[in-house]
């Protein structure tokens, strides 16, 4: 389902941002309706001014606890050594444009959380997965043509690469996903807790009940993390946390920004206030704007988003606590059928 038509994309700030600075196109005799600079340069300066200018609404966020919207739930699948299968080949296609060679497996074999992890390909070598494509595809840095045709094997150390988005900070509970039906829970720790049980202990599998996070100190961007469980998990299992995040640049003209589209009046008043401040290098009408009316109704937008009742907080009494009591065994406690002989 699309979004509504009046949500604004990158084309379109990116025009305003245009607008604002004089570069609009309008055709090649100047009498078509503004478009976005044809220009390289002013293309690129207005693209520059729209990230900065997001990178920017991001960091007012409303204090102490930031934009919610800033706090999406992440998924991440755990998945356990896969051995070497006949029936389980791959075709390799090398692309000497980027370095890189796109691995595709007969059946889904592949999850986003194996970028940056090794793979083996049988009598060519072992290779750095760089980018996860669909569950049947990926990609590895250098050329691994020689592969096409042959088994392979990606074995697990407990650690998985959580997505390009993730910054380090956790803003919750990490829980298994619904329906995993397992009578632990899991529960934050630090990395050496972890690296600790690890050190005492080689053979260790099961259902894990221990988690942190790392930054990784392998692969080429050097800013990704890694989530390390304890113990390794025997089987496929995914875990979901909420965590803050740190948005992708926008690049195509047809990608969004971050927040909702609720938020859309905000981000266009600061792509304003950034361009001004970098052309006229003052403090003007845009970014009072921006400042005073744009960021406060934004605050106030992101606060509608909160829940607007959060339970009984009070004393309770006889009559509030039986109705908590009542809550709890009619909605969420799931008693047993008993059925009486006699």
């Amino acid at each position: 389902m699309s979004e509504p038509t009046s949500t604004l994309t990158f084309a379109d700030l990116i025009l305003e941002v245009a607008h604002k600075l004089g570069i609009a196109y309008y055709g090649a005799d100047g009498d078509e309706a503004a478009q976005v600079p044809v220009d390289a340069h002013d293309l690129d300066e207005c693209k520059r001014i729209v990230n900065n200018a997001i990178r920017m609404f991001i960091s007012d966020a409303p204090q102490p606890n930031g934009w919610r919207w800033l706090r999406p739930i992440a998924t991440v699948t755990l998945w356990t050594t896969i051995p070497a299968d006949v029936t389980n080949t791959i075709t390799a296609v090398y692309d000497a444009g980027t370095g890189k060679t796109t691995l595709t497996a007969v059946r889904e074999s592949f999850y986003p959380s194996m970028e940056l992890k090794s793979i083996v390909l049988t009598d060519t070598g072992t290779f750095t997965i760089s980018d996860y494509v669909s569950a049947t595809q990926i990609k590895v840095s250098g050329n691994a043509a020689a592969a096409n045709g042959k088994t392979w094997s990606i074995e697990t150390d407990g650690n998985y690469t959580l997505p390009q988005t993730f910054g380090g900070q956790y803003s919750g509970d990490i829980t298994f996903i619904a329906g995993t039906r397992r009578g632990t829970g899991l529960d934050w720790t630090d990395e050496s807790v972890i690296r600790k049980w690890r050190q005492n202990i080689t053979d260790h599998s099961g259902t894990p009940f221990l988690v942190a996070v790392r930054p990784m100190t392998t692969g080429t961007p050097r800013r990704r993390w890694e989530l390390l469980m304890w113990p390794k998990p025997i089987e496929v299992l995914h875990v979901e946390f909420p965590y803050t995040l740190h948005f992708d640049s926008l690049v195509n003209l047809t990608d969004v920004h971050p927040a909702p589209f609720g938020f859309d009046e905000a981000v266009k008043a600061a792509c304003l206030a950034v361009a001004e401040k970098e052309k006229n290098d003052t403090l003007g009408v845009d970014w009072q704007y921006y400042r005073e009316v744009a960021l406060p109704n934004a605050y106030r937008v992101d606060a509608m988003s909160a829940p607007k009742k959060l339970g009984y907080f009070g004393n309770p009494g006889p009559v509030k606590a039986s109705e908590a009591i009542r809550y709890f065994r009619n909605r969420l406690y799931q008693r047993p059928s008993v059925t009486l002989n006699g």
